[in-house]
């Protein structure tokens, strides 16, 4: 046979510990630190499947992930099936395994389990509206405290720059600049910016004094003692109503304080889930983002207009949102004469 069309194997060269450390701590980084949560969880229960029925969870082939995928499909959603087959796809190749999930017939498998039950999400997000958002900061009986005075900030910076709740809890107060206007906020790394370009994001000064984003945050700037351009996470925690800590909020955290505002207005977002068109809608640290955009859907400003601040890649991603705001102004059915 040719050696030219031999199968070859690359030789392995061995490298310095340090170089491999260094490797290791790079590759550590290629997927962001919810993902890797969200991985982990679906491996475990992926393992404790497979332990169950005696068959190998790494490395595995490919009768097995699609026997998983019939289990699941079973009791979950299909975009949870999808996330554990990324799941186990990632596992082996990170392990240098050949990839089970790349076969046909699991690809078959995951299409099949889509048509079987549906695509569309059964869950999502109840948006925090501007109007909602009054009636929060209304229920607030603790603005003249610093954790009202923070958690007011993370409300509504959160809100007008449609903001992720992994988005607020990065902010550093390098990453805000104040302009006659309002305030300037670069926003470093996102979901859909794991490379870091950036997005640099305008929040105007408010209109009602109550709610506006700006002089909010300046407050809380003012009771923490912080300084914009020096370096410190923008919020953090508040132990015993009174002492500062200089550690940030970890995202989790921001999204407990939303839930927490928001159930004390008498908001919970369940009612949000027959106009959503899914079994279930709840607050979470998402609802600020979903919030804006839907505000912004109401007032009339189009797609891409809402885009440039939401920094949405796709906009049919954004037309969840949009589409229940705009449903009448968009149908065709008030002009057809009947």
């Amino acid at each position: 046979m040719s050696r030219a069309i031999q199968k070859r194997t690359p030789l392995r060269t061995p490298v310095r510990f340090e170089d491999a450390q260094n490797v290791g701590t790079l590759l550590a980084g290629s997927r962001s630190a919810e993902t890797r949560r969200s991985y982990a969880s679906a491996m475990r229960t992926f393992t404790t499947w497979c332990q169950g029925r005696g068959y190998p969870s790494i490395p595995t082939g490919p009768e097995v992930v699609a026997s998983y995928i019939a289990h699941r499909a079973e009791q979950v959603a299909h975009s949870t099936i999808s996330r554990d087959v990324a799941a186990i796809s990632a596992a082996h190749l990170d392990n240098g395994h050949d990839n089970p999930a790349a076969h046909h017939g699991v690809r078959q498998a995951l299409r099949s389990a889509g048509r079987t039950l549906g695509t569309a999400p059964c869950r999502r997000a109840a948006p925090l509206t501007t109007t909602l958002m009054r009636q929060i900061i209304d229920a607030m009986e603790d603005l003249e405290t610093a954790t009202g005075k923070r958690d007011r900030a993370i409300l509504l910076i959160g809100l007008a720059a449609a903001q992720r709740r992994s988005e607020i809890a990065a902010l550093t107060t390098n990453d805000i600049a104040r302009q006659d206007a309002g305030l300037l906020l670069r926003i470093r790394r996102s979901k859909t910016d794991q490379t870091g370009r950036g997005d640099l994001i305008g929040i105007p000064l408010g209109a009602h004094p109550e709610t506006c984003p700006v002089l909010a945050l300046e407050a809380w700037l003012e009771a923490s003692g912080r300084r914009l351009g020096d370096g410190t996470p923008v919020f953090s925690r508040i132990y015993n109503h009174s002492r500062i800590a200089n550690a940030a909020l970890s995202d989790r955290s921001i999204a407990r304080i939303i839930q927490a505002r928001a159930a004390a207005a008498g908001i919970s977002g369940k009612d949000y889930a027959h106009t959503a068109g899914v079994a279930q809608t709840w607050v979470s640290g998402h609802s600020l983002r979903a919030g804006h955009a839907t505000s912004a859907a109401e007032e009339g400003v189009d797609p891409m207009t809402i885009s440039r601040t939401t920094r949405h890649r796709r906009l049919d991603s954004l037309a969840r949102y949009v589409r229940p705001a705009n449903a009448f102004e968009d149908s065709t059915a008030g002009k057809i004469g009947l």
